[in-house]
């Protein structure tokens, strides 16, 4: 199969099947990281609720607990929802991308305009696809 060095996408998102997929991706990382935060307070303050009976020692010692885990959630929930997100995006390119490619080019071949193979770069997914369709198109034009 051939291979072309300088096949770059132009575009940041492939097609919209593409910005579907990273936004829930995006909303199933930031949905339960929401709601753990919100669980997290809601659970030491229902704590704290619950044993009035001393609550300046309560307070004295939960409060600044929660305040150092409030800051390490916000300092690292960024940054590993951003780490997600960006394998999240290269894995789906690898998949949305080529598949876009492939309806393209087999249109194309279709309506005689383009002629040879197909060719996808060697990290993309459906490349065993793509040869077999390779195959398919010189038993067809021989």
């Amino acid at each position: 199969m051939e291979k072309i060095t300088n096949n770059k996408r132009k575009r940041f998102f492939a097609n919209k099947m593409h910005k579907e997929i990273c936004l829930i991706l995006f909303l199933a990382a930031i949905i339960p990281a929401f709601i753990i935060a919100i669980c997290m307070y809601y659970l030491i303050f229902s704590v704290m609720a619950e044993q009035m009976l001393f609550p300046e020692a309560i307070a004295y010692n939960i409060i600044p607990a929660a305040k150092k885990v409030a800051l390490m959630m916000l300092a690292l929930a960024p940054f590993s929802i951003i780490i997600i997100l960006s394998m999240a995006y290269k894995i789906t390119h690898r998949i949305v991308g080529p598949y876009e490619r492939i309806v393209r080019e087999l249109d194309e071949h279709l309506e005689n305009k383009r002629g040879g193979h197909i060719i996808l770069r060697k990290n993309d997914k459906f490349l065993s696809l793509v040869e077999r369709i390779n195959k398919l198109l010189d038993r067809i034009s021989a």
